[in-house]
């Protein structure tokens, strides 16, 4: 029987130690509130907001260098077009009327571009003249072997450049073009040009359904290039204008918006404080309490019995004032009568 009662006190026990570290738990999430709450180096708004600046200029920086980027290919890209297009305008009507002096017809047929040294001079007189009205620089003829039978420079007549990747996709029939920046470079009044933008096209000679050589010419589009510098320059400005409008137009509701937040989260703060000091003040009753079935006495966590009102006042805010019930009152006053009768 003792055992039993041992037991089932322990048992007991434990369910109030439940209840007490319910209470624990309680509390540390009100403290936990309240640290997430207030205002700290890791959830102030303020470095919130600085953070979102950070973040927007530098967003701001990348968009505008991919942009200038994007600008600046495209507009290489249709200026490069443009001169291509060009110069296969021109070589076409170049090379259809010194078809006879460029490519004779052999013995078998068919048109070779294997110029006599005799007509070369005849054929530069009639480049230099034609081209005088385009922006084309320097002129080259390959043969389908990469040999040079013609230049406006005449020094690299006869050379070959087998390795050159743009003259072989050429010589397979395709036209290639692309331009690049020269430091210096001669045109056709032999007059040296410092720090030229040049569209460099090889341009497939057909006679037929056959590649018989290759037009290499070079197209003076310094001005552009200038003017491309512009166009991304201008291109940058204005977005740089947008972007900064729309950022500072997000920034002042941002800010407004940080503020009332700071502003919730001090309230927050307080109203956690003020509960967590009514917790503190709180005391309650919670589990199965072991009592004695007969003197009423109850026991606590440390095994030791207290008066019921003693121990009700001790974990509560309970106070008790003694009297007497209706019941109680009846019989008290039977003993007393019986007691003097």
């Amino acid at each position: 029987m003792d055992d039993a009662v041992r037991k089932g006190n322990r048992g007991i026990a434990g369910n109030v130690a439940t209840s007490k570290r319910r209470q624990t738990m309680r509390e540390t999430v009100v403290r936990y509130g309240r640290r997430l709450l207030r205002p700290g180096p890791r959830n102030d708004p303020a470095a919130l907001l600085h953070l979102i600046v950070w973040i927007a200029g530098l967003s701001i920086v990348v968009i505008l260098a991919f942009s200038a980027a994007a600008v600046y290919e495209i507009t290489v890209r249709d200026v490069t077009h443009d001169a291509m297009a060009g110069a296969d305008r021109v070589s076409r009507a170049m090379f259809e009327e010194q078809r006879d002096r460029l490519a004779p017809v052999g013995s078998d047929g068919r048109y070779r571009l294997q110029p006599n040294q005799a007509d070369l001079p005849a054929i530069d007189r009639y480049f230099r003249t034609y081209l005088r009205n385009f922006d084309i620089l320097k002129v080259k003829i390959y043969t389908p072997a990469t040999e040079i039978v013609y230049s406006t420079d005449g020094k690299i007549i006869g050379h070959t450049d087998p390795d050159n990747r743009r003259l072989v996709r050429a010589l397979r029939g395709a036209i290639d073009s692309h331009m690049e920046k020269k430091d210096r470079m001669l045109d056709l009044g032999d007059e040296t040009k410092f720090n030229v933008a040049v569209v460099e096209t090889y341009i497939p000679i057909r006679a037929g359904n056959d590649v018989i050589g290759v037009f290499e010419l070079y197209t003076d589009v310094t001005p552009y290039s200038r003017e491309i510098v512009h166009i991304v320059a201008l291109t940058v400005a204005w977005l740089a204008g947008i972007l900064l409008f729309v950022f500072a137009c997000s920034y002042l509701v941002i800010r407004r918006g940080v503020g009332m937040l700071r502003d919730t989260q001090r309230e927050l703060a307080d109203k956690v404080l003020q509960l967590e000091e009514a917790l503190a003040n709180v005391k309650q009753l919670e589990g199965i309490i072991p009592i004695c079935m007969h003197c009423k006495k109850i026991r606590d966590d440390k095994e030791s019995w207290h008066q019921l009102e003693q121990y009700i006042s001790s974990h509560s805010e309970a106070r008790f004032s003694h009297g007497l019930c209706p019941e109680c009152y009846e019989k008290q006053m039977q003993e007393i009568k019986d007691g003097w009768g």
